[in-house]
C-alpha cells in the first residue's frame, strides 16, 4: 500500500495513524506543530516517526512516545505517561496516574490504564476529599491489551502476554501469559504449546541417578551404629539415635525396592510396633513424651503428632502397619474436631496448623486400612472446603515476618494428609499455582543456597499436584522445577548424601544425614515427575513422600 497516497485523508490518520507512521518520510500536515506545542507546553519528548492525533487530549504532566509510536484520536493522556517504540494506542484510550509502557506493545480502543487510587478508608470524611495513592503501572514489551480492558494501579503486565477484551487486570500478569475475566486470570501460558517439542533437561539428573544408585547403601552405613544393631540409625554421625533416623533409613532402602537392605523387615515391624503408646496411639519421642492434652499442637515439640506420619508409613514400607489404632483420634467426635480445627493459629502459624490436619488425616488412614474403623472424614473435608481462601487457594494469610511461607508449607502438610492421600482433586488449583509461584519468587527458594528442604519440598510438591490436574502456567512451573532439579542434583555429596539445608544453618542441618537424603530425593523425584523424567530413575518415593494415594473417600 502507498502511506502517501493523497486519497487517505486527515480524518482517516486520526483514526488510524499507522498511515503516518509508516508514510515515506514519516511526517504528517501539521503533526510537527502538534509535537512542538507539547514539547513547549509540558517538556514532552518524541522519537522519529511519533505520531500524535490532534483529536488526543493530552493533559499530561509528561510525555516521552518513543520511535514509530502513536496515540490516536480520542486517547486521553493524564497525568505521566512514558511509551517505548513501535507501541500503539488506538482511538479512545485513556491513561492517567503514572503509566509506563514498553516496546511493540498494542492497546485497544477503549481500553483504560488507571496508575493511581482513591483511598476510602476513613470512614467520617468523603471519598472525593481522602487522599489519592500511586503504584503506577507498567506493561512490559510485546503485550496485546484488547478492547475494553481496564488495568489498575499497581498493576505489571509481563512481557508477551495477551489480555482478553473486557478484563479487568487488578493483580501482576506473568511473562507469556493469556488473562482473562473480572477480575483477571491467567487462563494459559503461551509456551505450553511448545512444551513436548523442549528438549529434555537430564543430564544432571542422569548422572545423579548413577551416582546415587551406587552410594545410597554408603549413606545408611555411615550412619548406622554397630553397636544397636539392628535398630541403631542417627540422622548423621555424631547425631543421637532417633526413631525419625530409622524410619528414614527404612524409607531410603523402600525407595530402591531394598527394604531388606537394613535387615531383617520382620524385627523391624516388631521394633517399631513396639513404640506405639497404648492408651493414645501416638508414637511420641521419648524426650518429649506426651502432654496431658494428647491433641494439643506444641510448636517446635510436635514428634507425639509426626511419629504416627514417620512410624506409620515406615511400617507400611516394611509390609505392615500400627498395631493398634490411633484412639485418640479415633475417639475423638466431630464437634469437638470442628472446635480444634477453628483454634488452630491459622492468620499466624499456619504451617504447623496444617500439620495438624496431616497428623489427622493420617491417622484416620491407618485407622481405616489397618483396624477396620468406619470413620469417615465428611467433617474434615467439609471443614477444609469451607474454610479455604478463594483468592489465595491457602489456609491463612500472609504476614510481615513470614510472608507467603507459612500458608504455602501449611498448605503442603494439609493437602498432603488429605487430598493427596485420599486422591481427591485440590481445590481452586489455579489460585494455588498462582500463590506458590508468587512465594517461590518472593524468597527465591529454588536458587538460593542457603535453603533448605522442607522449604523447596513444600513449594516443589504443591505445584507437581497441581500440574497432574490443570493445564495451567504449565511451562513456566516446568521451567522452575528443571531448575530446581539443576541445582538440588548438584548438591549430592559422595558416600553421604544430602544435607537437609545449605552451608551455615544452625544444628548441623548443613550436614549431609538421611533426612535431609531422604527429603532431596523425593524432592527431585517430584520435579523430575512435573517435568516428565521421572521414568527410569532408580528410586521412588516410599512413605512420607510417596506420591500415590494411600486409600479413597468412595471405598
Amino acid at each position: 500500500m502507498d502511506f502517501g497516497d493523497p486519497r487517505i485523508d486527515d480524518e482517516q490518520v486520526e483514526i488510524e495513524p499507522w498511515f503516518a507512521v509508516w508514510c515515506d518520510d514519516g511526517s504528517w500536515a501539521g503533526q510537527a506543530e502538534r509535537q512542538r506545542a507539547l514539547t513547549e507546553r509540558i517538556g514532552a519528548t518524541f522519537g522519529d516517526r511519533a505520531f500524535v492525533a490532534e483529536g488526543a487530549d493530552v493533559v499530561a504532566d509528561h510525555l516521552s512516545l518513543g520511535p514509530r509510536s502513536y496515540i490516536a484520536a480520542g486517547c486521553q493522556i493524564r497525568d505521566h505517561l512514558t511509551v517505548g517504540h513501535d507501541t500503539s494506542l488506538n482511538p479512545h484510550v485513556t491513561t492517567a496516574g503514572t503509566v509506563t509502557i514498553g516496546n511493540g506493545v498494542r492497546i485497544a480502543s477503549h481500553a483504560a490504564l488507571y496508575g493511581f487510587n482513591h483511598t476510602f478508608d476513613d470512614l467520617d470524611t468523603p471519598i472525593w476529599l481522602q487522599p489519592l495513592t500511586v503504584e503506577g503501572i507498567v506493561v512490559e514489551d510485546d503485550v496485546w491489551i484488547g478492547t475494553h480492558v481496564v488495568v489498575c494501579d499497581g498493576v505489571t503486565i509481563g512481557a508477551h502476554s495477551v489480555v482478553a477484551a473486557g478484563a479487568v487486570v487488578t493483580r501482576d500478569v506473568p511473562p507469556w501469559s493469556v488473562v482473562a475475566g473480572v477480575p483477571a486470570r491467567v487462563l494459559r501460558d503461551r509456551r505450553d504449546a511448545d512444551v513436548a517439542a523442549r528438549p529434555a533437561r537430564r543430564s544432571a539428573l542422569d548422572r545423579l541417578d548413577t551416582v546415587v544408585a551406587e552410594q545410597w547403601p554408603e549413606v545408611l552405613r555411615r550412619c548406622a551404629i554397630a553397636d544397636d544393631a539392628p535398630f541403631g540409625y542417627v540422622d548423621r554421625p555424631g547425631a543421637p539415635v532417633t526413631t525419625r533416623a530409622r524410619c528414614d533409613a527404612i524409607e531410603i532402602a523402600g525407595a530402591f525396592g531394598r527394604r531388606d537392605a537394613i535387615g531383617d523387615p520382620a524385627e523391624w515391624i516388631e521394633h517399631l510396633q513396639a513404640l506405639q503408646d497404648p492408651a493414645t496411639g501416638l508414637f511420641p519421642d521419648p524426650a518429649e513424651g506426651i502432654p496431658d492434652d494428647p491433641l494439643e499442637m506444641r510448636l517446635f515439640a510436635e514428634y507425639h503428632h509426626y511419629g504416627v506420619l514417620s512410624v506409620g508409613y515406615a511400617l507400611e514400607v516394611l509390609g505392615s502397619g500400627p498395631a493398634r489404632p490411633v484412639g485418640v483420634v479415633e475417639d475423638l467426635p466431630a464437634d469437638e474436631l470442628l472446635r480444634r480445627l477453628d483454634a488452630l493459629p491459622w492468620a499466624d502459624l499456619a504451617w504447623p496448623a496444617g500439620s495438624w490436619v496431616d497428623f489427622l488425616g493420617t491417622a484416620t488412614y491407618l485407622n481405616r486400612r489397618h483396624h477396620g474403623s468406619t470413620q469417615g472424614l465428611e467433617t474434615l473435608f467439609g471443614w477444609l472446603q469451607t474454610r479455604q481462601d478463594r483468592r489465595s487457594g491457602m489456609w491463612g494469610e500472609p504476614n510481615d515476618a513470614w510472608g507467603w511461607l507459612m500458608p504455602v508449607n501449611g498448605f503442603y502438610r494439609l493437602t498432603r494428609g488429605t487430598y493427596a492421600q485420599f486422591g481427591e482433586p485440590i481445590p481452586r488449583p489455579e489460585a494455588v499455582v498462582d500463590t506458590v509461584i508468587a512465594h517461590a519468587r518472593e524468597h527465591r527458594w529454588f536458587v538460593e543456597r542457603d535453603r533448605n528442604a522442607c522449604n523447596v519440598l513444600d513449594v516443589v510438591h504443591p505445584l507437581w499436584l497441581c500440574l497432574r490436574q490443570v493445564d495451567y502456567r504449565t511451562a513456566e512451573i516446568r521451567d522452575h522445577l528443571a531448575g530446581a532439579l539443576e541445582v538440588a542434583a548438584s548438591h549430592w555429596v559422595d558416600g553421604a548424601g544430602f544435607s537437609f539445608a545449605g552451608p551455615g544453618e544452625p544444628g548441623g542441618n548443613d550436614d549431609p544425614g538421611l533426612q535431609g537424603t531422604e527429603m532431596w530425593l523425593s524432592i527431585i523425584w517430584l520435579a523430575a515427575d512435573a517435568i516428565g523424567e521421572s521414568d527410569g530413575l532408580s528410586w521412588r518415593p516410599r512413605g512420607v513422600h510417596r506420591p500415590e494415594p494411600a486409600d479413597s473417600l468412595r471405598r
